[in-house]
């Protein structure tokens, strides 16, 4: 009677599991990543540069303020420590869950810079940004105004 109770009991145990399931490594990883925005409308990114390779530079800051509706339009760059201030359109697109692409186009000298966004929180994250036509690369932190 007693294994007949420890049998029972096991393979109740079994069951749950089946009917519960384990849990998804990969849910779990991805609830301490943030959710991409669909537009970057009424924000402001921060950006603190970690490291850079030239024609970036490897230090320094700069606020990206976008005009438009979040998805394209005009934009300007306050640099700071070594950051150049520009300005010119740009294009932002998300482009996975917790992910953003954020392409920028110079307006004077037709640089294109090509921005990954990835946010760990709903407001901050890491950048990496790269040219295609002038070369070199740069990655920093963001905050989401």
């Amino acid at each position: 009677m007693k294994y007949k109770k420890s049998i029972a009991l096991a393979a109740c145990l079994v069951s749950m599991a089946l009917i519960t399931g384990c849990p998804d490594n990969k849910k779990s990883q991805n609830t301490t990543a943030g959710a991409a925005p669909d537009s970057l409308a009424g924000r402001s990114l921060s950006v603190s540069v970690g490291s850079g390779s030239p024609p970036f530079v490897s230090a320094g800051a700069y606020v990206f303020t976008p005009a438009g509706d979040g998805t394209s339009g005009t934009y300007q760059l306050q640099g700071s420590g070594g950051v150049q201030s520009n300005n010119g359109t740009y294009t932002y697109t998300k482009t996975g869950g917790s992910t953003g692409s954020l392409v920028e186009t110079e307006s004077v000298s037709g640089t294109v810079v090509n921005n990954t966004l990835s946010f760990q929180s709903a407001s901050s994250g890491t950048i990496a940004s790269s040219s295609p036509n002038k070369g070199g690369s740069q990655n920093g932190s963001f905050t989401l105004n």
